[in-house]
Order: C-alpha cells, then sequence, then structure tokens
C-alpha cells in the first residue's frame, strides 16, 4: 500500500508489434495532492545498472563485487572465458600400459563456463586470445566432440563465477585421464595409449615448449573454429 513512509517507482513496457522490440521507461509514483491518490511522474529510459538491479531482484541474488582476473575474456551471467598460456602441468593418466602422473607442458587453453557445463580448447602462441583465435583440440583425455569432459564422480561448479575458476581448472588438469573419449586430439597420438606415449617422450625429450605442430584445429561448418564460434554455439549444454 503507497503511503508517505513508502516510495515507489513504476516500470512500464513498450512492445513494438512490428520488430517486436521491447523496452522499459522508468517513472516515479507521485502523490497528487489528493488523499490516496498518485500519478505517474516523468519517465526515463531503463539503463543497463537498471536491467542489472531488476535481474537481481527476480532471481533473489545480492550484487557482489568481484575482482576482475587479467586472464577473464568474457563475463556475463551465463558465460565466464578466461585462459591460460602454455605452462607445464602435471597430467594424471590411468591406461593398461601407463598408470601415474606425468609432469610435462600444454599448450594455451581457453575455458568456456556456463552454470554447470565446461568446454576446454587449446590455441597456439602465448597473445591474450581475441574472438578471431583458432581453436584446436585440448590434448587431454576424457573428451567429448564440444569440446566438454566426461565429469565421472566428479562433482563441477554450478555456476560460473570468478570464484569458480579454480575449481573448474582443478577438474580439467588435475581429473585422471581413462580415455580418449573417442575423439583424436593430437595429429600423432590416434589412441588413448599412444596420447599417454606421446606425453612420456614429451617430458623425457627436454622440449622447451609444447609443440604446437601436434595441435588439431576443431571443426566448424567445413572451416576452422574459432573463439567467436565457439561462443556463438552452445555445445551439448
Amino acid at each position: 500500500m503507497l503511503n508517505q513512509e513508502i516510495k515507489a517507482q513504476a516500470l512500464l513496457a513498450y512492445h513494438h508489434t512490428k520488430t517486436d522490440r521491447l523496452d522499459f521507461t522508468v517513472h516515479p509514483v507521485i502523490e497528487t495532492g489528493n488523499k490516496g491518490m498518485f500519478a505517474l511522474g516523468a519517465g526515463r529510459a531503463f539503463s543497463e545498472d537498471d536491467k542489472e538491479n531488476l535481474i537481481d531482484i527476480l532471481l533473489n541474488i545480492d550484487s557482489d563485487i568481484e575482482f576482475i582476473d587479467l586472464r577473464i575474456l568474457v563475463k556475463s551471467r551465463q558465460m565466464l572465458v578466461w585462459y591460460n598460456p602454455p605452462q607445464k602441468a602435471e597430467i594424471s593418466f590411468n591406461s593398461p600400459a601407463y598408470t601415474g602422473n606425468v609432469d610435462t607442458l600444454i599448450p594455451g587453453l581457453i575455458f568456456i563456463a556456463t552454470p554447470g557445463n565446461l568446454r576446454c580448447y587449446s590455441y597456439k602462441g602465448k597473445s591474450r586470445p581475441t574472438p578471431d583465435t583458432k581453436l584446436y583440440w585440448a590434448p587431454l583425455g576424457n573428451m567429448y566432440e564440444d569440446g566438454s569432459f566426461c565429469t565421472g564422480n566428479c562433482e563441477t561448479p554450478k555456476e560460473n563465477s570468478i570464484a569458480s575458476i579454480p575449481v573448474w581448472e582443478r577438474f580439467v588438469l588435475e581429473c585422471t585421464n581413462t580415455h580418449s573419449g573417442n575423439v583424436q586430439v593430437l595429429k600423432s597420438a590416434t589412441t588413448f595409449e599412444q596420447m599417454v606415449d606421446f606425453y612420456q617422450v614429451l617430458k623425457s625429450g627436454g622440449a622447451k615448449s609444447f609443440p604446437a605442430k601436434e595441435l588439431l584445429p576443431m571443426p566448424c561448418k567445413n572451416s576452422h573454429q574459432t573463439l567467436r564460434d565457439a561462443l556463438r554455439n552452445r555445445g551439448n549444454e
């Protein structure tokens, strides 16, 4: 019930029947001078901040402040995208021929997280990826055709907050690789056992960087998939 102790604003929606565009204006609700009577004041355009605040109210969530990690490429309510440059990682394998960890080099990785789902790709070079960066299979096991992973009995984040990044990275880099997921992720390795051998040779050979020539491109309608393509296509989510 409106009274002098309660301030109110009204939201008006405008639907264009030809373009299907939906716009909003915000109006203060003001007293008219007659007891119990109110009117709408002058409206203003609905801002991006207004949209965020309205969504927070509808979802019953607080607008927490998050410090932005420099590796983040995209941050939205439904998607978080970040990257890691080439690095060393301890990859765990479980195969008939070898079970154990291999401390090895891996290429740069791009992660695309949406609630409850993660896709991971590799890329060439060390620079910060751009929308036109070409994507390659992440040279890891347990992978499906869209770049997502078999989760097995692992618990994965249900949200795509910045705080979930370390959990997702541990899921990708610290889970045991047990199979190839029916996809070939390295040019010289057509089986999972050959992939295990590849990493053992890479470690023992004293390589200074991951051999980029081994990366296989992610397909996209008979062309080479880019980061822009991957963001448009949400895989099997």
